[in-house]
């Protein structure tokens, strides 16, 4: 039987906001006790009929913090044996930073510092922004009130900076340059191997991940992109 890697982003992926929520939708995430996140009751019963299937491999990657992360509750109480978390940055197994992956990305992250510090100031002082941070001391996300005034931002910022500048509906990310989440998914296949990759995403950000996988899925117009992708995934399995 073939070893499946699925290595799947999360938000507008796997798990949807409150903004596109329907009544029957299963709450994943609470933040300051309010529902924050959600999956359709479809996708829930295939998301637990996947991580039956002993041949696969659920990777999640995402550009949410180790905190933000933890916050999701899969279905059944599942946790991932690994995740890798900050866009890549961080590999997590068993919930907790792998000591060595963490090292070599801080390592890579070091000469880009004073760039980070330099532009945290210039962002921090720009009033458009509600928030600005460091993300988990290795990239910059920020927010604006929406979507349009991110816009506006991103053409201000991204070809002033030697870094990676992304929107993301009305949040800004600046990573290094040789950072992304097709570079850690590259990484991980050489200390895990397996004899297929799915990758699955919505953004920008996903498109190095999507490179390295043998069956891409980006999302386009799917109304529930979740059950296409975990039936995809099924299927290979189960082929």
């Amino acid at each position: 039987m073939k070893k499946i890697l699925f290595a799947s982003d999360l938000d507008n992926t796997l798990i949807h906001s409150h903004k596109h929520k329907s009544d029957s939708d299963i709450c994943v995430e609470l933040y300051q006790e309010r529902e924050q996140s959600f999956m359709s009751p479809d996708a829930v019963t295939l998301f637990r009929k996947m991580i039956h299937q002993k041949n696969i491999c659920f990777l999640p990657v995402t550009t949410r913090t180790i905190a933000q992360y933890q916050r999701i509750f899969f279905p059944d109480g599942y946790r991932p044996e690994f995740a890798l978390t900050a866009n890549g940055h961080i590999l997590l197994r068993q919930d907790v930073p792998d000591p060595h992956w963490l090292a070599e990305s801080k390592r890579k992250n070091i000469p880009y510092l004073p760039e980070f510090e330099r532009l945290m100031k210039l962002l921090l002082q720009d009033t458009r922004f509600r928030h600005v941070s460091f993300a988990d001391d290795m990239f910059i996300a920020c927010a604006c009130e929406t979507p349009e005034t991110a816009v506006l931002c991103l053409a201000d910022y991204q070809h002033s900076t030697g870094l990676q500048a992304f929107r993301t509906g009305r949040k800004l990310y600046f990573f290094q340059p040789d950072a992304d989440k097709g570079s850690a998914l590259e990484k991980f296949k050489s200390l895990y191997p397996f004899d297929i990759i799915i990758s699955a995403g919505d953004s920008e950000m996903d498109t190095p991940m999507l490179n390295h996988a043998d069956i891409p899925l980006f999302r386009e117009n799917q109304t529930d992109f979740a059950v296409s992708v975990l039936t995809c995934v099924l299927e290979t399995a189960l082929s």
